[in-house]
């Protein structure tokens, strides 16, 4: 599974375009002065620590204003290659017999922008809160995106296997009552197929009860900051709030475990 957060400090300072202006400012404003006065050894030494507190005092800046939080927390945006990659997945995921995992593919589009239309109206987008509550959801959405696509491979891995054929053929043995090593072998064979199958098939019923849940707390954490007057935040919103990193959370460490 994939999964998205908040930025590191760093990596949102160092990927804000201003920061890159502010430094190659910097270093002509250095080096021109260096060319141009030729200092001494004592007055480049204060310059450089000048530069030193500059380069320091940069994410401080960025801190004080709020623009570091709004890059660390910046609302994911959704990218053309997302759509269409989720438009091939409602492709594979329709001619699927079970209905279940297209219905949660829809729903979790619902979902997300029915929370995101709720965050607009009760916060400010500039605000750190709503920012860390749309990361947040992002990443539950994008997880249970995540175990839908887990769920195509795996009916598509179990889609050979015949279990009608299993079924037959292992009765046939039956009534043989053949013992030799050839039907020995068979039997196993056709069991170690029959596991094959009951293995993937209690796989996707767990991916597909993991994105219940998830569409479960989505619509309490949407309802709950529905009921939100404006400028407040009672506890239900924190506590659905709280459901919801919990499980982003634990989308987290089942992708560190499923990993390489």
């Amino acid at each position: 599974m994939t999964s998205s957060g908040p930025q590191s400090w760093w990596k949102a300072v160092l990927t804000y375009p201003p920061t890159w202006v502010a430094g190659a400012l910097l270093a002509v404003l250095a080096a021109g002065f260096v060319v141009a006065v030729d200092p001494p050894p004592v007055m480049i030494g204060a310059m450089g620590v000048v530069v030193v507190l500059a380069v320091v005092g940069w994410p401080l800046v960025m801190s004080m204003t709020g623009t570091l939080s709004g890059r660390q927390f910046a609302v994911p945006e959704v990218e053309s290659d997302d759509r269409m990659a989720t438009a091939t997945l409602a492709t594979e995921l329709s001619g699927i017999s079970d209905s279940q995992p297209l219905e949660q593919l829809i729903a979790l589009g619902q979902k997300r922008a029915a929370l995101i239309k709720v965050l607009d109206r009760r916060l400010d987008r500039t605000e750190l809160t709503y920012s860390r509550y749309v990361s947040t959801s992002e990443q539950v959405y994008r997880s249970a995106l995540d175990n839908l696509r887990e769920v195509a491979v795996a009916i598509d891995s179990v889609g050979s296997i015949d279990t009608g054929y299993i079924k037959r053929r292992l009765a046939e043995l039956d009534r043989s009552g053949a013992q030799t090593e050839s039907a020995v072998r068979e039997r196993e064979s056709l069991a170690q197929r029959t596991q094959l199958r009951d293995d993937q098939m209690a796989r996707i019923e767990r991916l597909l009860a993991q994105n219940e849940v998830a569409l479960t707390t989505l619509d309490r954490t949407t309802s709950a900051l529905a009921d939100v007057p404006v400028g407040q935040r009672p506890e239900d919103v924190d506590a659905a709030m709280a459901a919801l990193a919990d499980l982003a959370d634990r989308a987290r460490l089942l992708d560190a475990e499923e990993g390489p």
